[in-house]
């Protein structure tokens, strides 16, 4: 080889060294339902990372002088716990800097000391209070708690929908039997105490349940719990003739949920999600472009997984470091630039300070925000 090629050639490879030396590879872990029910929300929360990573990775996003380059680890947890701790090990094997995830709060209950083991972060939509209140430093919850959502949900039932008579429905699940637990409180406050019915999709009698809510004559039911439960409930209800007000929480509030309702959704139909919609501000409306574009229209949860991906990038950069050990205590103390959320921090438990729910309403089927029944 002539002495030019090389010199060439080790000025390329020298190149190649700098260039590598000057970028940081980061693998940040996303977990959800990908198949089966709840499909729609584990894609909506995946979509959500992906542009939020595609936004990082374009913009030359920088990590103690060196540009990051961001990758996203997706795992199905079927919404399982033993496939949700599956998955966080896999996830953790694959040595990922951060988690966002998972969605069911008995799923991220479940995941969440094998993160803590790890000494990695965890961010996620889960409602359950539980969650965070397990004594665990690695637990951050970006949405509002359970606590947050009852309480809302329980002044619409009683100040805005002015219910006569309330039935409540639970899907035995952490999730569902703890949302009911909290608006319950507030009914009773209120000196309301509605019958309570615990049933698991296997095992439930629809028909037989609606005769009961049918006799109650009640003309607000609240269901806690997810798609599997609400939806054979809610068709029931509907196909026996009743008009009753139908009122549920963050797992059955997505476009889908209304879809597979199958016109029993289109009216008399509310819903709350424990986070803000892009709509409320101006990089939401950018954000909303870019999801559609790519997408089509975003799901509640795609907006929340966008700032959690950018939450947990600035927590690195803030620390100068991708190390799980070295951002976390910045994760925990910091403030944030949420590009929808807003300014994001957390309290000592790992939950958002601030957190919103936003009420929504089935109007000729499409969801739609109520601001006047907050």
């Amino acid at each position: 080889m002539k002495p030019l090629a090389h010199i060439a050639y080790a000025i390329l490879a020298l190149s190649l060294l700098t260039a590598c030396s000057r970028q940081v590879n980061v693998k940040i872990g996303v977990v959800a339902p990908m198949t089966g029910p709840l499909a729609q929300y584990g894609k909506d929360i995946a979509h959500g990372a992906e542009i939020a990573v595609e936004e990082l990775n374009s913009d030359q996003f920088t990590i103690n002088g060196k540009r990051a380059h961001f990758e996203l680890v997706v795992e199905d947890d079927k919404a399982s716990p033993d496939e949700g701790k599956a998955a966080a090990q896999r996830l953790i094997d694959a040595g990922v800097a951060g988690v966002f995830g998972h969605f069911n709060s008995g799923v991220s209950i479940a995941a969440a000391p094998l993160y803590a083991a790890a000494g990695i972060p965890q961010l996620s939509v889960s409602t359950n209070p539980k969650y965070t209140r397990m004594g665990l430093k690695t637990t951050f919850r970006i949405a509002a708690d359970d606590i947050e959502q009852g309480a809302t949900l329980g002044k619409l039932i009683n100040e805005k929908l002015r219910a006569k008579s309330v039935y409540m429905v639970d899907d035995h699940t952490t999730f569902g039997i703890g949302l009911a637990e909290e608006v319950a409180k507030v009914l009773k406050a209120k000196n309301i105490d509605p019958p309570h019915e615990s049933v698991e999709a296997k095992t439930a009698d629809f028909a037989a349940l609606v005769q009961k809510i049918k006799d109650s004559n009640a003309d607000v039911v609240f269901f806690g719990g997810d798609e599997g439960v609400g939806l054979p409930l809610l068709k029931a209800l509907r196909k026996a003739g009743s008009n009753a007000k139908f009122v549920a929480a963050d797992a059955m509030c997505d476009r889908s949920t209304v879809k597979n309702a199958e016109g029993s959704a289109d009216r008399n139909y509310y819903c709350t999600i424990a986070g803000v919609p892009p709509s409320w501000l101006s990089a939401g409306i950018g954000f909303t472009q870019l999801y559609k574009a790519k997408f089509g229209a975003p799901g509640p949860y795609s907006t929340l997984a966008y700032d959690g991906i950018h939450v947990l990038a600035q927590a690195m950069q803030e620390a100068n470091s991708v190390k799980p050990e070295t951002y976390l205590p910045t994760l925990a103390k910091g403030s944030f630039d949420g590009k929808i959320q807003g300014s994001v921090e957390f309290d000592s438990k790992g939950d958002i300070k601030d957190g919103t729910v936003v009420i929504y309403q089935s109007i000729g089927g499409q969801l739609t925000e109520q601001r006047n029944l907050l």
